[in-house]
């Protein structure tokens, strides 16, 4: 599992990754791997604001 601090991409990119990520759910909504990657993007968005917040 990669950790926000290991991810290359910038926090916009991760914010477009997740919402590419949340319409492929809208459009695949029983696939599960697709939902894990979703869910690994927020995640890893998540963490890296949350870090983000804590340097300012």
């Amino acid at each position: 599992m990669t950790t926000a601090a290991q991810d290359p991409r910038s926090t916009d990119e991760l914010k477009q990754a997740l919402v590419e990520s949340l319409m492929t759910v809208i459009g695949a909504p029983d696939d599960e791997p697709t939902a894990e990657t979703a869910a690994a993007t927020l995640r890893t968005l998540d963490e890296r604001l949350a870090a983000e917040a804590g340097s300012r």
